[in-house]
């Protein structure tokens, strides 16, 4: 069994949600999903291990992050 994994970024952007970050830049709105696929050997899709979804912190006035860094997600 193989277990890989993608990431990719979920825009809502124009649309009132609570809970979403900024994405790209500042101004576009949305979270990050990381879903883990399980596939076997003989390359037969198996399905959806985990999905961890996640929003970006907003930077405050000095630019800066707070929070878990990204590379530690």
């Amino acid at each position: 069994m193989l277990c890989p994994n993608d990431a990719t970024g979920l825009d809502f952007h124009g649309q009132d949600i609570s809970g979403l970050g900024p994405l790209n830049y500042e101004a576009q709105r949305g979270m990050y999903l990381h879903p883990t696929y399980a596939v076997s050997t003989d390359r037969v899709e198996q399905g959806v291990l985990d999905a961890w979804v996640w929003a970006r912190e907003f930077k405050d006035a000095e630019s800066k992050r707070y929070g878990i860094k990204e590379s530690t997600r």
